[in-house]
């Protein structure tokens, strides 16, 4: 893999591609005049690092994929309009909590709690795969200009590059009010032509039995999933199963110990 700039870059951009490329233990390159085909006679992963983004490529032919906070920025203006927020809503997210992400993926659900915990809360988002992680915590360290609320609510997340499971079992007991996962974003990676670059990346493990059992011992009030509406997982896994939509469908598991 092979982290590069855009043309002309300023020294911001510059510090950002050095530091992709040391977490990624890639190879920089400067830019120059090379094009993309040129950059491809190279090595067939590149990173080309913007100003405004960081974009992974993994053949010429396909669209990159880069970080960006749409979904999350429509959620969180529906809630500022005083529309709910399924999640929201079911894990019964409030100023001050701490929100475990245990499959960060895009940020959506992270950046949406992070918004309604608010800095007197705490969001972490944990991310297996360390070119989705690495992009996208670049992005959150950019923020979001058009709106100083949902800028500083990107900006206090905390991006942990691991296993789930392994965090998992470093964490004391009842240490996140709520412990979240949504394994439905890999099944997402494998369908979607938006984000095919990240085909190859997907981790399309399993939640596991063991995983649950960490996570309830984390969690301080509950543990919640999102899966597919017709998803076996549910009883698998031992959720009580919460349909709020007509594709996606959340599943509970009340833990309860708060004093």
């Amino acid at each position: 893999m092979i982290v590069t700039t855009a043309y002309d870059p300023d020294q911001s951009t510059l510090s950002r591609a050095f530091e992709i490329t040391a977490l990624l233990n890639a190879t920089f390159i400067k830019r120059k005049k090379q094009s993309l085909n040129a950059l491809f006679e190279l090595d067939q992963e590149i990173i080309i690092v913007e100003k405004e983004s960081a974009k992974y490529y993994v053949n010429e032919q396909q669209q990159p994929f880069f970080f960006h906070p749409s979904m999350a920025v429509l959620r969180i203006n529906r809630l500022q309009k005083g529309d709910n927020d399924i999640l929201v809503s079911l894990s019964q997210l409030k100023s001050g909590d701490t929100f475990l992400d245990c499959t960060m993926g895009l940020g959506s659900d992270s950046i949406v709690a992070s918004y309604i915990v608010g800095e007197r809360g705490r969001v972490v988002g944990i991310e297996s795969e360390p070119v989705i992680g690495i992009l996208v915590k670049d992005g959150l360290q950019r923020g979001w200009k058009q709106d100083p609320d949902i800028d500083a609510a990107m900006k206090q997340i905390e991006i942990r590059l691991s296993d789930h499971l392994e965090f998992l079992k470093l964490l004391p007991d009842q240490s996140f009010d709520i412990v979240y996962f949504d394994p439905m974003f890999r099944k997402g990676v494998k369908k979607s032509s938006s984000i095919a670059p990240l085909r190859k990346l997907a981790n399309s493990n399993p939640l596991t039995i063991e995983t649950i059992e960490q996570a309830k011992r984390v969690a301080k009030r509950a543990v919640v999933l999102k899966e597919n509406k017709n998803s076996k997982e549910f009883e698998r896994l031992g959720f009580t199963k919460i349909s709020r939509s007509s594709s996606t469908t959340y599943g509970i598991i009340k833990v309860d110990r708060e004093v």
